[in-house]
């Protein structure tokens, strides 16, 4: 059985993760990477912890993605694959993990699958 291709974290939880997400890019983010369906991440190595729960909390609601994280001497690289039907959903998703937060779950498109309340059907 398959992973649903949709995040399953309510609303209120989404944004408290959003925000999470959006303070670690802040202080950590160093570049990234998009292409098509993959986007690349990479941190300071300080945030290698918080990246390892993040992941596995990542993984627990939206377990359609593919999330692969390394630690390196100097970093932390975590690469996340969306499904191919979902290629332009990761721009969205890339954008979160950049910390736009000026990209509401509620912007999404309907390849979104992140279940925000308002999010096109």
């Amino acid at each position: 059985m398959s992973a649903p291709i949709a995040c399953t974290l309510p609303e209120p939880a989404l944004r408290v993760r959003l925000a999470a997400i959006t303070a670690l890019a802040q202080r950590a983010l160093l570049d990234h990477e998009l292409d098509g369906p993959t986007m690349r991440f990479r941190y300071a190595r300080e945030a290698a912890d918080e990246l390892e729960r993040l992941v596995k909390q990542e993984r627990e609601c939206c377990g359609f993605l593919e999330f692969d994280l390394v630690r390196h001497p100097d970093s932390v690289r975590l690469t996340i694959t969306a499904p191919a039907p979902m290629a332009d959903f990761a721009s969205t998703l890339t954008a979160h993990f950049l910390g736009d937060v000026s990209r509401k779950p509620t912007q999404c498109n309907s390849t979104c699958g992140c279940n925000a309340k308002g999010a096109a059907k």
